[in-house]
């Protein structure tokens, strides 16, 4: 290295040119400070921090070959009196959408991107917690805390479907199954929400969306650190991270959480339901020698021994085919024990946090993960592989119509291993940016995978077994190319070839409970199998003028068929199978910076449109619906596709600087979704209610937005820093069964206030006090729905978190 003293934006450009790699130099109002000298045998990052010792800066390496130079948190934090407030230029949001750090305004689709410190300040946890949020974005539990679903874009996960998600969850760019997306987040870098379809670029095809969580990495520079927080309902939580002396090319991080809660909701039988029980932990370790190949291993494992969601009984439905002669001695006999409408005129006198569940809401989770990346290049030619698998166990006991009642309870038991394979190979042709891979995804059952149900159980009608075992497999190529046509106008171009298929051995039995695919053959269980193939793609179109970019994108991407289990039989037979649901989308989005006087920010906002042909639908036969009068046909859920549907909205976000310590954030969603023609056969129309066509996407609000403000308040420099942040997020009625008619099904619309004081830099030691609260209001509402069908007689619902407070306090190990 030889770059000598000079203004530092020239400086770090020199020095990356020789180096090789990429250095981006986020520091408003530094470029033209003199840099020092640097010369001699070095590495990057050696020379990167002699150039800028001493001027109050610090690097981050945020990916391979790419290092970023920003201001030091120590030096703001030596700052004396304050000076007069100034407008700060907003600084540049990086993101990995494109499996490439890169300005976000360089991206032609909606990302939303949570840096570390934006989590911290908004108490963010788990997914469910980002979703407050993200405004568009629903993370919660369907039917109980242990089937998470997460919705986007009107697209959501079908109610026992493991492996056909309409959107996924990537750790450190491995993904995830749908069990492993509910656990806890902690030292986490950043997270990115991806808007719409994705697949040719990385990982899984998806028609909603992804969502990308970045751990810290070792070697990254961010700090260990040691986290204690205590607060309502008997909340304790220690966190913290553990970062070794960097051996040469070796650096080790390990971090871990041990969280414990108390339920939100009582149970009328004692105890509490909805409780946090979890240990976590992650060890990465880090080999990067001074060459082109680098490699990051992790390891991850979680336990859980929890109560999940209880039900609450919301109402009870006047008709339906529940309401017969043979369930009135059991359950609609008048009053008492043995009456539906009794047990709800009983939940009314007791309120809505009281559960009269018959069964403990058992949720039990055991999660484990290994994951590797390894990398060999630069920005002009790399290869990339990317190794996963993933372990788990899961067994919760759920009661759906909420009472002592034996009319919808079960409890199921999975075990399931998944093994992912990317290889990738991007880099630069002349102008040319590229992205070429191969993905592969075996998902199957490691252990038992058993449900046993109690449905309106009488003498005539005992519970029974129901065992599925399914093996998953996807396989793909798939690339994209951004290329250069004109001044500051870029095409992208990518596309996607994916084969799935589903096979394995389904068994509903009034005796048997096979513990393996092959006792599951033994014992007369049936053999299925379902595959889907299809060419995606994606087109895009980019213009920069500035700080400003405009894109016009348009995009394919499907969700596999399946099969319906058990075997079907009389008149449900010829719908053992459905097909791939396909969407087309267009969507037009503007981003970048602007400033008015002395105000300044970031916005970012999109308008999009969508075609779904072949949508998927979840119905729910009542007994012997087939007519073959053989209860080990009978299907619980059956998926057909039931329509063609038009969804269109709108996403955004607006942040603006008032000041040097004022930021505030507005984001905004908006959709419009219907469906346009109805496909089901004739023999099913029933099941979809009175007026299919009108039916409702569920769990999509039609509006959703967020107000965060933050606001440092100067004290004097020995005492540290004071910072004041609140949020508020409004959500527009929410539907939870597709039935416009239905009257217990809906959420009316909300708000959730949340707020925060943070002491940071305490006495000047590197230690932090915070004090939160959440839904400061004790808003009551449903987070969830659960057992809402007239088939049942009961409807319930899962109630959101109510008010929670708490401390917390962090030490960093600077």
């Amino acid at each position: 290295m030889n770059v000598p003293s000079q203004p530092l934006s020239r400086a770090i450009a020199q020095l990356g040119q020789q180096a090789g790699v990429e250095i981006l130099l986020n520091t408003p109002g530094q470029e033209r400070r003199l840099s020092r000298t640097v010369k001699g045998h070095l590495s990057a990052r050696e020379a990167l921090q002699r150039m800028i010792r001493g001027m109050d800066l610090e690097t981050r390496q945020v990916s391979p070959g790419v290092y970023l130079v920003l201001a030091s948190r120590r030096a703001e934090r030596r700052k004396a009196e304050p000076r007069p407030p100034t407008p700060d230029p907003s600084p540049d949001i990086l993101v990995s959408a494109r499996r490439r750090p890169e300005r976000e305004i360089e991206v032609p689709l909606q990302v939303v991107q949570r840096d570390a410190e934006t989590l911290d300040r908004a108490s963010i946890r788990t997914l469910a917690d980002l979703a407050r949020i993200t405004p568009g974005f629903v993370a919660t539990g369907q039917t109980s805390s242990a089937t998470p679903l997460l919705v986007m874009r009107g697209q959501r996960r079908s109610i026992s479907d493991e492996n056909r998600l309409p959107l996924v969850v990537y750790q450190d760019e491995v993904p995830l199954p749908n069990q492993a997306a509910v656990a806890p987040l902690y030292d986490m870098a950043s997270i990115e929400v991806l808007r719409g379809p994705q697949g040719t670029l990385f990982g899984r095809n998806t028609t909603s969306g992804a969502v990308q969580l970045h751990s810290v990495l070792p070697g990254s520079g961010v700090p260990g650190y040691l986290e204690a927080e205590t607060g309502t309902y008997g909340l304790s939580r220690l966190e913290g991270a553990l970062e070794l002396p960097r051996e040469g090319p070796w650096s080790l991080r390990v971090s871990g959480q041990r969280m414990r809660r108390n339920g939100y909701t009582h149970m009328a039988s004692g105890g509490r339901a909805d409780t946090a029980h979890s240990d976590a932990m992650r060890a990465m370790v880090r080999f990067e020698p001074e060459s082109p190949l680098r490699s990051t291993l992790s390891f991850d494992m979680l336990d859980a021994e929890e109560m999940g969601a209880a039900l609450i009984l919301a109402g009870v439905y006047e008709t339906g085919s529940a309401r017969n002669p043979e369930n009135v001695p059991y359950f609609d006999c008048g009053s008492g024990a043995c009456d539906i409408d009794s047990y709800f005129s009983i939940q009314q006198s007791l309120g809505r946090r009281t559960s009269q569940s018959g069964i403990a809401p058992i949720y039990r989770r055991r999660f484990r993960g290994l994951g590797n990346i390894t990398e060999y290049g630069d920005e002009d030619l790399m290869v990339r592989n990317i190794l996963g698998w993933r372990s788990t166990r899961v067994f919760y006991a759920l009661d759906g119509d909420g009472t002592p009642l034996e009319i919808n309870d079960s409890t199921t038991r999975s075990a399931h291993h998944q093994w992912t394979e990317e290889f990738q190979l991007q880099g630069r042709l002349g102008k040319v940016r590229y992205i070429a891979g191969l993905f592969y995804l075996d998902s199957a059952p490691s252990g038992a995978v058993l449900q046993d149900v109690s449905r309106f159980v009488r003498p005539d009608n005992p519970p029974f077994h129901v065992a599925n075992y399914q093996t998953f497999r996807s396989a793909a190529v798939f690339g994209q190319a951004t290329v250069p046509i004109g001044d500051e106008l870029t095409a992208d171009l990518g596309l996607r070839y994916t084969a799935e298929q589903v096979s394995g051995c389904t068994l509903r039995s009034l005796t048997a409970r096979p513990a393996t695919r092959e006792a599951c053959l033994d014992d007369g269980g049936s053999a299925a199998k379902a595959a889907s193939q299809r060419l995606t793609w994606t087109f895009a179109l980019t213009r920069k003028l500035g700080d400003h970019s405009f894109y016009l994108t348009s995009r394919r991407a499907f969700r596999s068929g399946g099969y319906n289990t058990p075997r079907l039989a009389g008149t449900l037979a010829p719908y053992q199978t459905f097909k791939p649901e396909t969407l087309t989308d267009l969507e037009i989005g503007a981003k970048g910076r602007w400033s008015a006087g002395n105000l300044g920010g970031y916005y970012s906002a999109a308008a999009y449109a969508g075609l779904y042909t072949n949508v998927q639908r979840a119905l729910f036969p009542d007994l012997d619906f087939d007519g073959d009068g053989d209860i080990t046909t009978d299907p619980i859920t059956l998926y057909i596709n039931s329509a063609k549907a038009r969804v269109a909205g709108f996403d955004g976000e607006f942040s603006a600087n008032l000041d040097t310590r004022t930021h505030v954030t507005l984001s905004a969603s908006w959709i419009h979704a219907r469906y346009t023609e109805v496909v089901a056969p004739a023999a099913l129309i029933s099941l979809l209610g009175t007026d299919p066509l009108n039916n409702r996407f569920t769990y999509t609000p039609s509006f959703s937005g967020t107000v965060s403000l933050s606001r440092e308040v100067p004290l004097p420099h020995r005492l540290g820093e004071l910072s004041l942040a609140a949020d508020y997020s409004y959500v527009s009625a929410v539907r939870f069964t597709e039935r416009p008619s239905e009257t217990f099904g809906t959420q009316p619309a909300y708000g959730l206030l949340g707020a925060s004081i943070t002491w940071q830099r305490i006495g000047g030691m590197p230690l932090d006090l915070e004090i939160w609260g959440r839904n400061l209001t004790d808003r009551f509402y449903a987070s969830g729905g659960g057992t809402l069908n007239p088939a049942y007689a009961a409807a319930t619902i899962i109630p959101g978190p109510p008010r929670t407070m708490g401390l917390r306090l962090r030490y960093t190990f600077e």
